[in-house]
């Protein structure tokens, strides 16, 4: 069954770094399903989450993107005011050590969504998830789910 925003007003969804820089710098030929979340984010139908670490590695990539420091820090300051920012602590870090995925970054984000009870992670790369513990969905995937558009 499909769930509607008229059935369910908000959800909560955690953001891969991917989701976030292919909205912002258009590099992936399918960046529009990204773009819609956080529209959606923006409006207030969806809240939207990232781990603190990931800020970092936006910032990182940005460097790569724009020659223009004030427009990086401007895009930080527009993820920061746009999403729920969590905390990585050292416990989760020991969980990731743990955990059943290869790929440690990708084990972050999930360790930290599934101790902030967020139900499902949103990624351009759901292979990077395998072994996940939580649901994983592509942007387009999520939308499609919750009739967005």
């Amino acid at each position: 069954m499909t769930t509607t925003f008229q059935e369910n007003k908000t959800c909560s969804v955690f953001l891969d770094t991917n989701v976030i820089i292919d909205a912002l710098t258009m590099r992936d030929y399918d960046y529009l399903p990204s773009r819609q979340i956080w529209r959606h984010i923006l409006s207030g139908k969806v809240t939207g989450y990232i781990c603190s670490k990931q800020i970092t590695d936006i910032y990182y990539i940005f460097r790569k993107y724009f020659n223009n420091e004030s427009l990086i820090r401007q895009n930080i300051k527009n993820i920061i005011d746009s999403f729920e920012v969590l905390s990585f602590t050292k416990g989760d870090a020991l969980a990731c050590l743990k955990s059943e995925m290869k790929d440690f970054e990708d084990a972050v984000l999930c360790e930290v969504a599934k101790i902030n009870m967020i139900p499902l992670v949103i990624t351009n790369n759901i292979a990077h998830f395998d072994g996940a513990k939580i649901m994983v969905l592509t942007p387009k995937q999520f939308l499609e789910m919750h009739s967005l558009e």
